[in-house]
């Protein structure tokens, strides 16, 4: 297994374990492990294994899951761009709360603007939680990158000239 799958394997079973109850309602930070995430197969997996093993499954499951496939697809629009990933991780779980209630809606209201209505408002506190996770984790994600990257940055500003030929030398700077 590559490095980067097996980090991101250790993601998803910390993300599974962090959806157990441990968190209020839709706050955890599977959201923001599909819109940073590199495997869309791991990323599902985490989600389909819960289901099975734990929350179960229902007739608005594919809107659910089309919601979950957009936080992935933002996240491959906002690439490695701190500015745009900042942006677009609100957007994902906006993307979000409008598919997965319009499963709800479909599924369990009345096909009328009042049931559509009753739906969304019924579901804004699951939201407010998603939101609030998906910046806490997703946003915290952003500055470690950035935080490790001016780390880097600073590190190699630092490299002199003399450790450079010492390095060349084989002696240890």
């Amino acid at each position: 297994m590559k490095k980067s799958n097996f980090k991101e394997s250790l993601g998803a079973i910390a993300v599974f374990i962090s959806r157990l109850g441990f968190l209020p309602a839709n706050f955890s930070p599977l959201g923001s492990f599909g819109f940073f995430s590199n495997n869309i197969y791991i990323y599902f997996a985490s989600i389909f294994f819960f289901d099975l093993l734990v929350g179960g499954f229902y007739k608005g499951n594919i809107f659910t899951y089309a919601g979950f496939l957009a936080y992935y697809l933002l996240g491959k629009l906002a690439k490695n761009n701190p500015t745009k990933q900042a942006l677009f991780l609100p957007l994902a779980s906006l993307s979000f709360f409008i598919l997965s209630n319009l499963g709800s809606w479909y599924f369990w209201y009345p096909h009328t603007y009042a049931g559509l209505a009753a739906c969304y408002i019924a579901a804004l506190p699951f939201y407010r939680n998603t939101l609030l996770s998906d910046i806490t984790f997703g946003y915290s994600y952003i500055w470690y990158k950035q935080f490790k990257k001016s780390k880097q940055e600073n590190r190699l500003k630092n490299w002199s000239i003399a450790d450079h030929q010492q390095i060349q030398l084989g002696k240890s700077a």
